[in-house]
């Protein structure tokens, strides 16, 4: 399972021997016995908690602690995460060996604990002790606010829905994530965040009819055993999709939260609950893969779809040291005055043997695994050079990841930057999405006027795909909003036109410049123009090319 997941690296398995102290271990295909890490040649029960590495037995190498219970060991490079039963107590290791030194992605730090997980529910039979029996099975509809099933819970749960339905029925389960919710969370404060939960149950339980039952998962996801009885589970999605999305006031303030789904269909009541929750996992993964609010289906080509993944993060992370990454130039239009006033920097990936990898398809895995921070470090560092050359007076846009302005000495990155290049200070603008701006704490508004000091300017990028609100944002320091295309692919909508107005009265009445994105076509340019956009961004204005000084200037209007 975990080789399959992880192409290109080897596992090995190591078991508490009954209660004593010896392991018993198993490897993978491909991987000789010599190649497990000694330093996991260990069974000592001190290992009682692996997140303080201190508490390891003499003898067990030279050990990092990376994102609590997983381990990385620095003999022999792997990466170990323990298997423990229900009470916690550890049962074995599940080892990932890998030939290359490379630091743990998090999706890698996903698949151990998945696999421990696995391990861990095989081992718990064969080790049994007083107080890690499993706990008794949910029952339908269990939703209590302070009760989240966990992986093992769930198999069971899903299994004694699945049995209770008639022999000639089939069944479906559906897996509900709600998108972005940790940037929420991290933004509006845990309170909040599980009153969000709560609503989001809450309304989840108004959809469903009889014959559906609802289970509350771990984090912000939730699980639905439907009987088909002749309805279509895609309905039901739909509907819980349209429901979960309606705004939610608390205090005047209206966030808006949006999901994803998985569902697994055609189920019977021998259909084997492990698989079924693997099976809507990737089908969720596929939801978000395509661009989340929106379901997904089964199907067996999503474990071909995984893989691929797991093969287009293995190149990403070796795309920049082999030279596959460049940098190409958007202009970006004065509605004013008709004059290309600047231009965004854009990373581009050519793959060798795949030619262009669309941004939508590696940013988000960047960004997930946290590969963004050296590629945006590049990414700023390369277009700063470039623009160097460019003629005074007009500016570099840049995109900024929220994993990179948070890391603690970004500012200090910045000047080295700019240092570096000669490039002005005051020509540089670096987009930041609006989450960023809306963590309103101490640290976020110093680093923002640390840049402005300088003479930086800051633009809220995608504005109106988050958490935004206008009063909320006034109180935070930007200098343009960049409107997300989809206003402007919905002009026509007479609400969308009315937002769109009280959005440019706001940003103007604040000083505040307003940009048009994704303008495609003569029509929408004057379109925005009429509107009273300062700034218009799309193919246009021009499209992305590696040296834009030949598209400076006056452009037709």
């Amino acid at each position: 399972m975990l080789v399959r997941r992880l192409p290109g690296r080897s596992a090995a398995i190591y078991a508490l021997d009954g209660g004593s102290a010896w392991l018993r271990a198993a490897t993978a295909q491909y991987l000789s016995r010599c190649a497990t890490p000694a330093a996991l040649a260990l069974a000592d029960h001190a290992i009682a908690d692996v997140a303080d590495a201190s508490g390891l037995p003499k003898g067990a190498g030279d050990v990092l602690a990376v994102d609590r219970a997983v381990l990385q060991l620095r003999d022999g490079f792997p990466a170990a995460c323990p298997a423990c039963s229900d009470s916690g107590r550890i049962l074995g290791w599940v080892v990932l060996v890998d030939v290359r030194r490379r630091p743990l992605s998090p999706a890698v730090v996903a698949v151990l604990r998945d696999c421990a997980q696995v391990l861990g529910g095989i081992l718990a039979p064969a080790n049994p002790i007083a107080g890690d029996r499993p706990a008794p099975a949910p029952e339908p509809d269990r939703d209590a606010g302070s009760e989240r099933a966990d992986e093992q819970a769930t198999q069971t749960w899903i299994a004694e829905m699945l049995a209770r339905r008639s022999e000639a029925s089939t069944s479906a389960f559906l897996l509900i994530d709600l998108d972005r919710f940790h940037a929420l969370n991290e933004v509006l404060g845990s309170a909040t965040g599980d009153q969000v939960l709560d609503r989001t149950r809450s309304r989840i339980r108004d959809v469903l009819g009889p014959g559906e039952c609802l289970l509350r998962l771990a984090g912000d996801r939730f699980g639905i055993v439907a009987e088909r009885a002749g309805s279509d589970p895609r309905s039901l999605a739909d509907r819980l999709l349209r429901t979960i999305a309606r705004p939610m006031d608390f205090g005047g303030r209206r966030i808006s939260v949006q999901a994803s789904i998985g569902i697994v269909d055609q189920l019977t009541a021998e259909a084997a609950s492990a698989t079924v929750l693997t099976q809507a996992v990737a089908a969720l993964r596929r939801a978000k893969h395509d661009g989340r609010n929106r379901y997904a289906l089964h199907v067996p080509a999503i474990e071909t779809i995984d893989q691929e993944r797991s093969h287009l993060e293995f190149d990403l992370a070796h795309a920049l040291p082999e030279g596959q990454m460049h940098v190409v130039f958007q202009p970006y239009l004065s509605l004013e005055t008709g004059e290309i006033t600047g231009a965004e920097a854009l990373l581009r990936w050519r793959h060798p043997t795949r030619g262009d990898i669309r941004p939508t398809s590696f940013v988000p895995l960047a960004e997930a695994t946290g590969l963004i921070l050296p590629l945006g470090a590049w990414t700023l560092r390369t277009a700063l050079a470039l623009a160097a050359r460019w003629p005074e007076g007009l500016a570099l846009s840049v995109n900024i990841s929220a994993l990179q302005f948070h890391q603690p000495h970004f500012v200090e990155e910045i000047d080295a930057a700019l240092a570096r290049s000669g490039f002005p200070a005051e020509r540089l603008e670096l987009e930041i999405t609006e989450t960023v701006l809306m963590r309103d704490n101490a640290q976020t508004v110093s680093q923002l006027e640390a840049l402005i000091e300088r003479g930086i300017r800051i633009a809220l990028d995608d504005f109106g795909t988050g958490y935004s609100a206008l009063a909320y944002l006034a109180r935070l320091p930007h200098h343009r909003i960049k409107l997300d295309r989809s206003f402007v692919q919905d002009l026509a909508n007479p609400a969308t036109a009315e937002l769109i107005r009280a959005i440019i009265a706001s940003a103007r009445g604040q000083g505040v410049a307003i940009t048009a994105e994704g303008i495609e076509t003569p029509a929408q340019l004057e379109a925005v123009r009429a509107f009273g956009f300062t700034h218009a961004q799309g193919f246009a204005t021009g499209a992305p090319i590696a040296d834009p000084t030949e598209a400076f200037g006056r452009v037709p209007a």
